[in-house]
């Protein structure tokens, strides 16, 4: 308690802060790191059972969104005003590219959205990740796209909505994707450790100080820190809270 007392003003307001940034994230990623779900885009869609399907409810750009896969696997995604599919998808034995080494790795399908055939091919999954290869043996199966005036439009110039989802979103979603959760506890203890690292270092600045000096001189005890190291030392404990602050806000992600 002495140590806390002997300190000045600047000193105990950035333990003060930097028990808060502790408190205070550590109840956020509590709270991040429980909602567990689909990751679409820079988001978490929570699942929920209805009508024996599952709908993945979320936020994208601010706008409520869902993705709702039927018991039949059918899917359709909402987006603000606009309803995208249904996008029904059925095996094809015939679908697979005609490469004997991979055919039987893989199941052959066929998405259509109405009467448009969207993608027809393999898939297959290793681990939790979803693969894809169409017919005529490309696994890069997203078409590339250009923006002309503001307006997105394929190779071979039909306009695309941005917001509809991709051939391997609702691919993934019919074949029970890995759910995820955004926070890294790693990264919250990294900066938990530079607060504490700091703390060490506001209540005992002195002390390594002379530590420091006790491989270099005599006398230490009566040494004392110049205006430079003392500089220093008010760098220090502003760097380190503010690199745990930027710590903490990247580990959420």
């Amino acid at each position: 308690m002495e140590k806390i007392k002997s300190l000045n003003r600047y000193q105990k307001g950035v333990l003060i802060l930097m028990m808060i940034l502790i408190l205070v994230f550590t109840v956020v990623y509590f709270m991040t790191t429980s909602r567990v779900g689909y990751k679409y885009e820079d988001a978490i869609f929570i699942p929920s059972q209805q009508n024996g399907g599952t709908v993945y409810s979320g936020k994208l750009q601010g706008q409520q969104a869902r993705f709702t896969v039927s018991e039949d696997k059918t899917v359709t995604f909402e987006y603000g005003e606009k309803t995208y599919g249904p996008y029904i998808a059925k095996e094809d034995p015939t679908a697979p590219p005609k490469d004997p080494e991979t055919a039987e790795y893989m199941t052959g399908v066929e998405l259509c959205r109405g009467e448009d055939i969207l993608f027809r091919g393999g898939l297959w999954k290793v681990e939790d990740t979803l693969c894809l290869c169409s017919e005529d043996g490309i696994s890069d199966i997203e078409p590339s796209h250009i923006v002309i005036n503001g307006i997105v439009k394929d190779e071979n110039g039909n306009i695309i909505d941005p917001a509809e989802p991709s051939v391997y979103t609702i691919l993934e979603l019919m074949n029970d994707p890995k759910l995820t959760h955004k926070g890294q506890w790693l990264v919250w203890l990294i900066a938990v450790a530079a607060c504490i690292l700091n703390a060490l270092y506001i209540l005992f600045a002195d002390e390594l100080f002379r530590l420091e000096l006790a491989f270099q001189a005599y006398n230490i005890d009566h040494a004392e820190p110049s205006d430079w190291n003392i500089a220093g030392r008010y760098i220090i404990w502003t760097f380190l809270p503010i690199a745990a602050l930027v710590l903490f806000i990247m580990g959420l992600r």
